[in-house]
C-alpha cells in the first residue's frame, strides 16, 4: 500500500503585480530560548501573588438596610394605592422621586392593592444600595428599580435618590 502526501495549498495570488506573495512566519515567544542559548537563561515570569478578596457587606449591614429599604419601599406602594399621602413619603425621598412618584399615582387607577413579589438588594458601595423589585399590580407584574443612600452619618435612615416603575 502506498500513501501519498497532497502539497500544501498554493500561496493566494498577490494583489499587485509589484507585492510578493508572503508566508506566514512564526516568531520565537519571549519565555523560549534562543538557538545556542541554556533553558537557564530563559525564565517564566513569577505568578502573582493572589489579591485579597474583596470584603462584601456583613450580615449585619445587609439586614439592617433590608428592614429600612422594605419600609420605605412599601410606604411608597402605600402612596401609589392612594392609601396614604405623598407628604409621609417626602422625609424618605428625594424632591426629584417624589414628584415622578406623585405623577405615577395620579396616572394609576387602583384596581387591587400592589404588592411584592420578590426584592433583590445589592450594596455596590459603602451608603448606597440598590434594589430591583416585582410588584404585583392589577393583576400584572411590574419592577420596580431603586437607589438609596444613607440619609445621615450615623448611618441609620436611607434616602431614595432615584426610583423608576416599569
Amino acid at each position: 500500500m502506498t500513501t501519498t502526501l497532497a502539497s500544501p495549498p498554493p500561496l493566494p495570488a498577490p494583489q499587485h503585480a509589484a507585492c510578493p506573495a508572503i508566508r506566514p512566519r512564526l516568531r520565537r515567544m519571549a519565555y523560549e530560548p534562543g538557538p545556542g542559548a541554556s533553558a537557564a537563561v530563559a525564565t517564566i515570569p513569577a505568578p502573582r501573588p493572589p489579591q485579597p478578596a474583596p470584603t462584601g457587606p456583613s450580615a449585619a449591614e445587609l439586614g439592617e438596610a433590608h428592614r429600612n429599604i422594605t419600609r420605605i419601599l412599601r410606604l411608597a406602594l402605600e402612596v401609589l394605592d392612594h392609601r396614604r399621602p405623598s407628604t409621609q413619603l417626602a422625609d424618605h425621598v428625594t424632591a426629584s422621586v417624589l414628584r415622578y412618584w406623585r405623577t405615577a399615582a395620579q396616572q394609576r387607577t387602583v384596581r387591587s392593592p400592589a404588592r411584592f413579589a420578590r426584592m433583590r438588594l445589592c450594596l455596590p458601595q459603602p451608603g448606597v444600595a440598590e434594589v430591583a423589585v416585582a410588584c404585583a399590580m392589577d393583576g400584572r407584574v411590574r419592577a420596580v428599580a431603586a437607589r438609596f443612600e444613607r440619609a445621615d452619618s450615623a448611618g441609620t435612615g436611607w434616602r431614595c435618590t432615584a426610583l423608576r416603575l416599569g
